[in-house]
């Protein structure tokens, strides 16, 4: 997998990370409703070790699709209601998967500007 698509999988998970993080803060008060979370960078990590590749560069970038998936927090309740939603929590999720979600985007536009700097010269 070509780094462009490495960073489009990550964008597009962090753009369903976002929504998920959006319904939960939507549904903060709404009774017995369970906390969602998307689940990526642990099933990357899995995948990686299950392969027995090395990496020999600190370039090297591993290769595989995206497993992302949605999960439901059952085990907790935060309030009376059976609601486990925890606001705080919820907002510097956002504010973690804001930066980013900005960092990709940084990086895809730098990667663009010397690509265009290359073929000008």
């Amino acid at each position: 997998m070509d780094t462009y698509n490495l960073m489009k999988t990550a964008m597009g998970v962090s753009a369903t990370r976002a929504k998920v993080i959006s319904s939960n803060i939507a549904n903060v008060n709404t009774a017995n409703y369970k906390a969602k979370r998307v689940i990526f960078e642990n099933q990357l990590a899995d995948a990686k070790q299950n392969l027995g590749l090395v990496t020999t560069n600190k370039r090297h970038i591993s290769s595989g699709s995206s497993n992302a998936y949605i999960t439901t927090d059952n085990d907790t309740s935060v309030t009376k209601n059976g609601n486990n939603v925890d606001l705080d929590v919820e907002l510097a999720n956002q504010a973690t998967n804001s930066l980013y979600y900005n960092s990709l985007v940084s990086q895809i536009n730098g990667r663009l500007q010397m690509m265009g700097y290359v073929v000008e010269h």
